[in-house]
């Protein structure tokens, strides 16, 4: 019997999909096979993602002068490109409320600046990805575009890794992006502080060319510099604080700094760990330095206030007639020490105390072992309690070793001096390591210093560092 029937083959233009029709005009006349129709495809070169379930439908089903779908290729698939990976935000400063530890939040910290430390990776090179090639359905393959490569942005301050895939901080700083280069800047520079700005917190130097609102904290890595008189503010320096007019704390104000500089101290806390210098006065305020407390002015005074620093104190008046409020003047320690070296003797009594309820069950424990052994239950008991001894012999020897640094500092012959260029008024102590002097009554053009432990008066003569701080413009 003669074939009432053709087999069809369409093979798309892109290669990727082979259609297949039986054309006949007597439906009932013949029958197919798989043969038939694999044979057909394989003349027609189609070898590629042939679709058996396809052609057996076909062959099942019956299906006639119908197109039907029986290969399908592989698409190619291009590579996708390259790109870099920024580790800081891209779009500008963007306000960052963040909880604290204790879950609340300081609406004044916005943390628009981002803070960036020397060594800290800016951005990585992502490398492009390979293309996938396709295959026709003829098993011809299809080429595939492989993904280009991206270079790193340039930049000011930043240097790139040895393997050129990285860019890395050179300096501690905050980032700052103008689209195609990443710059490291050293200094953060605003005309004041306030709901705008936020809290500054900034690794670098911080320089205020105006005023900073009430309530508000500056915190830097580097100097701050500001160019107008303070209130009830914050600053912490890592570097040096230069005021150019005071501050008026209102016993809020807290400055905090290297060497510290400004016109005149009054209800705040001051600490330096290198030099204070004041032009005009400190009133009602606490001032703490490792080095010298100048008050340079010719008319300088300090009065109701605690100055303390570890080598000297000058100033013309100290007190005042009727004042309120005792003047302190303290040469060798901190006065919170005091209250510190309280708080290490109170921690060692109350470690002690745990020391010895721990050592009499560890005897309880030892007594059982030797007699009848410990079962798994006591055995970790013993262990653990043990440790927990050690740990607080180590806690203990460690507030111990504290506790007699600070004893010492007491304890001293200090070189310190308190110069006084005017007067001392009556009301006015001063202390001197573990010595204690209350002035009585008005003295003029003298200092004072320590020796055998005891606090005497000497004939003003300027030392050389105090002198090479009052010249200081």
């Amino acid at each position: 019997m003669s074939e009432d029937y053709s087999i069809e083959i369409n093979i798309d233009a892109d290669g990727l999909t082979a259609n297949l029709r039986i054309a006949t005009s007597s439906e009932d006349a013949f029958k197919l096979s798989m043969t038939d129709l694999t044979k057909a495809l394989k003349d027609k070169g189609v070898t590629y993602g042939i679709n058996d379930e396809a052609l057996q439908k076909i062959i099942e089903e019956k299906i006639f002068n119908e197109w039907v779908v029986v290969a399908t290729g592989d698409k190619p698939v291009d590579g996708k490109d390259g790109y870099v990976n920024f580790h800081f935000s891209t779009e500008g400063p963007i306000v960052k409320i963040k909880e604290d530890s204790s879950g609340r939040i300081n609406i004044r910290d916005l943390n628009l600046i981002q803070n960036i430390n020397a060594g800290d990776i800016l951005c990585e090179l992502i490398p492009p990805e390979a293309g996938v090639s396709g295959v026709t359905v003829q098993g011809k393959d299809i080429p595939a575009k492989d993904g280009k490569e991206v270079n790193l942005p340039s930049g000011k301050n930043v240097t790139t890794s040895d393997d050129g895939k990285k860019l890395l901080a050179d300096i501690d700083g905050m980032i700052v992006w103008d689209g195609s280069k990443v710059i490291i800047e050293p200094v953060f520079m605003a005309d004041k502080v306030d709901a705008n700005t936020g809290n500054i917190r900034f690794n670098g130097s911080v320089i205020i060319n105006g005023e900073v609102g009430d309530g508000f904290e500056i915190h830097a890595g580097g100097d701050v510099s500001v160019a107008m008189t303070l209130g009830m503010v914050i600053i912490e320096a890592g570097g040096d604080v230069n005021i150019e007019g005071g501050i008026f704390g209102h016993s809020k104000g807290k400055i905090s700094g290297n060497n510290i500089k400004m016109k005149f101290i009054q209800d705040a806390k001051v600490e330096a760990k290198g030099h204070v210098i004041v032009e005009d006065y400190i009133l009602n305020s606490e001032v703490i330095a490792c080095g010298p407390v100048v008050v340079k002015g010719s008319s300088g005074w300090i009065t109701g206030s605690t100055v303390a620093s570890e080598t000297s104190i000058y100033t013309h008046t100290a007190g005042t007639e009727n004042a309120l409020r005792d003047t302190n003047l303290i040469i060798g320690y901190d006065p919170n020490s005091l209250l510190e070296l309280e708080k290490l003797f109170e921690d060692i009594e109350n470690r002690i105390k745990d020391f010895l309820k721990l050592k009499s069950s560890l005897v309880k424990l030892r007594a059982i072992k030797t007699k009848n052994g410990l079962n798994p239950e006591q055995e970790k008991l013993y262990t653990k309690v043990l440790s927990a001894i050690e740990s607080i012999r180590q806690q203990i020897t460690k507030l111990d070793t504290s506790a007699n640094d600070i004893t010492k500092r007491f304890d001293q012959t200090f070189e310190g001096r308190i110069y006084i260029e005017g007067v001392i008024h009556e009301g006015t102590v001063i202390r001197m390591g573990s010595g204690k002097k209350d002035i009585l009554q008005e003295k003029t053009c003298i200092q004072f210093s320590l020796s055998e432990e005891q606090i005497i008066e000497e004939e003003l003569s300027l030392s050389s560092d105090v002198k090479t701080l009052l010249e200081t413009d």
